[in-house]
């Protein structure tokens, strides 16, 4: 089966072509109806004037002796008859006479009346004499023939026109209303249209063809562009066209979310470095003490041997659960959401850090309650004290607060302190303050970054700042539940 798709722009060309053919067949009618209308109401005034003109004529002769039956002075062109009371034509126009069968207009009901009506003009009499080609008065008598006109029509008493006759005669002057000039003008202007809106549809549909493929250009420059871009050449962006309309605005959106590709690229590949970097201490440590206690087996001290390998396992399998839990968080946008109570979690993980060091501190009401998943937030709660463990002199406070429809916690530490400088930096991953320590005593540096990505899922806030007393602090608020 062939494909019948077009393109866009003839698509744009075929729909222009035909709203522009409705319209144009739309604009004949109206044109015919208003240039034949217009002519029309023209002639029958012209009739009008004739029949005031024809009976004033009939007037002027009464003083002329003897009448001899031809007692009108015709109009130049009006198509007349003039019947008296017994119904006989006393008096017509040329086109009249070569239609042979007079009368035309049909004797009038009442007298001394003036109407209008339309009169069907029976056919070329036996006494035509238009037998052959008509010319002239015979061309006109041969359009009337079998169609239907309008006549305007007048009754007048006989006495009053002429000086003999029976003074209660009348005579029916009427006279005709013949539209062949409005139809030739009406034709006329159908010719010109013929030939003319069939060119103008064409060509609105070549402009159409035409401007649709301008406007798409840039689009197309845009989708070439776009086609060489891939995840080598990220920093790459689209044309813009100055135009300000749509296709700009499209440009600018996805030179936007090439920017955001291109930083999620480098933050993927930043991630796998950093991580590569954070795993290749632990495995290195590790190979490096059994490679050791493996080539001198009887001068080894096993149990330390022992107790080193533990610890790098150890943090080897912490770091992998970070890193699994990031992508999980990247991964899944959904969050199980119940009711939680932060302040039981709270002191849940300050129970198990009884005996970790400094001295722990906890203030809160009874209960405080948020709306999330329990285990992320308490995946969040046991990073904080983590890091607030570690980095503490000696002590930390854990701290709830109900703030109108909020619950706000805080995690105090008298450790060191963050610089204001570096407040935001803490929570971006890998990034480590204590980089001269050693990473024994420092973590991976996710911790805080998934602290902060378990608030922002719940629509909460994490923050670091100073407290009067000195260390650090970092607050979390969460709509209470």
């Amino acid at each position: 089966m062939p494909d019948l798709r077009l393109s866009t722009a003839l698509r744009a060309a075929v729909v222009a072509g035909l709203v522009a053919a409705v319209l144009a067949v739309g604009f004949a009618f109206w044109i015919h109806h208003q240039i034949f209308t217009s002519r029309y109401h023209d002639l029958e005034r012209q009739a009008d004037s004739d029949r005031q003109q024809l009976i004033a004529n009939m007037y002027g002769y009464r003083t002329l002796q003897p009448v001899t039956g031809s007692f009108a002075q015709a109009p130049t062109d009006a198509v007349f008859e003039v019947v008296d009371g017994a119904g006989k034509v006393v008096e017509s126009s040329p086109v009249i006479g070569a239609l042979g069968a007079v009368p035309v207009a049909p004797r009038p009901n009442r007298y001394d009346l003036t109407d209008s009506m339309f009169v069907t003009v029976r056919g070329l009499g036996p006494d035509s004499h238009c037998a052959a080609a008509p010319q002239g008065d015979c061309a006109i008598a041969s359009r009337m023939a079998g169609r239907r006109v309008w006549v305007d029509r007048q009754v007048v008493a006989v006495r009053d026109v002429l000086l003999k006759g029976d003074p209660n005669d009348v005579v029916v002057v009427s006279v005709f209303v013949v539209p062949f000039e409005a139809e030739d003008a009406a034709a006329e202007v159908d010719r010109v249209l013929q030939r003319t809106l069939p060119l103008a549809v064409l060509l609105i549909m070549v402009g159409a063809y035409v401007g649709t493929r301008l406007a798409l250009r840039p689009i197309e420059r845009m989708r070439a562009r776009a086609a060489a871009i891939s995840q080598r050449n990220l920093h790459e962006r689209l044309p813009i066209p100055p135009t300000g309309d749509a296709v700009a605005r499209l440009a600018a959106t996805l030179n936007d979310t090439l920017a955001r590709l291109e930083a999620a690229a480098e933050q993927q590949r930043g991630f796998v470095a950093d991580a590569a970097h954070e795993l290749r201490s632990p495995i290195a440590t590790l190979r490096t003490t059994l490679e050791v206690a493996g080539a001198h087996p009887e001068r080894a001290d096993w149990p330390r041997v022992n107790r080193v390998a533990v610890e790098e396992v150890q943090r080897l399998q912490q770091l992998a659960d970070d890193l699994l839990l990031m992508a999980r968080l990247d991964a899944d946008a959904t969050t199980t959401v119940q009711p939680v109570d932060l302040a039981e979690l709270a002191r849940r993980q300050l129970a198990r850090r009884i005996d970790e060091g400094p001295d722990l501190h906890f203030e809160s009401a009874q209960s405080a309650m948020v709306e999330g998943d329990p285990r992320q937030l308490d995946r969040l709660l046991r990073n904080l004290l983590d890091n607030a463990v570690r980095h503490a002199r000696t002590s930390v406070t854990v701290r709830i607060e109900q703030r109108a429809d909020h619950v706000v916690l805080h995690v105090d530490d008298d450790g060191p302190g963050i610089p204001a400088a570096d407040r935001e930096r803490v929570f971006e991953r890998f990034t480590r303050l204590d980089e001269a320590r050693t990473r024994d005593a420092g973590g991976a540096g996710l911790g805080l970054a998934i602290a902060r990505e378990i608030a922002h899922r719940h629509h909460g806030t994490l923050t670091a700042s100073a407290p009067e007393s000195g260390g650090s602090r970092f607050t979390l608020s969460m709509v209470a539940g």
